[in-house]
């Protein structure tokens, strides 16, 4: 299992997961994709990767491309909590959250989105 991590999570995450040797694969938007790529041109091709994506974008299901683009690359998402927390509460909530982030990618068909609150738990998000 792969979990790409997009540009607002930025590198510092990924990285320090990678040192911790996750029983997962982690991979971020940067080593992939110019750091301006369009949502609607990476999340296709995340999508066909089947990797699921961690970001805190919180948008991708609304705007008209970007849900065409999840839908139809059958793209698993999840939206992390604290877009303008500090990293280090970013990555205390990924940790409280990622058994059931493992769990929800293993178990739920995709296309679907997931929103991570404050303490770890996942609430889906209805795609349109």
């Amino acid at each position: 299992m792969i979990l790409f991590f997009d540009r607002s999570i930025g590198v510092k995450i990924p990285t320090a997961l990678r040192l911790l040797d996750l029983p997962v694969q982690v991979e971020s938007h940067q080593e992939h994709f110019e750091q301006d790529e369009k949502d609607d041109v990476w999340l296709p091709v995340v999508g066909d990767w089947e990797w699921f994506v961690i970001g805190q974008d919180y948008k991708y299901h609304l705007l008209p491309h970007e849900l065409t683009a999840l839908k139809q690359h059958r793209v698993g998402c999840f939206y992390l909590w604290g877009a303008k927390a500090r990293k280090w509460e970013k990555l205390r909530v990924f940790a409280r959250a990622y058994d059931r982030i493992v769990d929800a990618a293993m178990n739920t068909p995709r296309p679907f989105v997931f929103r991570v609150d404050r303490i770890g738990r996942l609430k889906p998000v209805p795609l349109p």
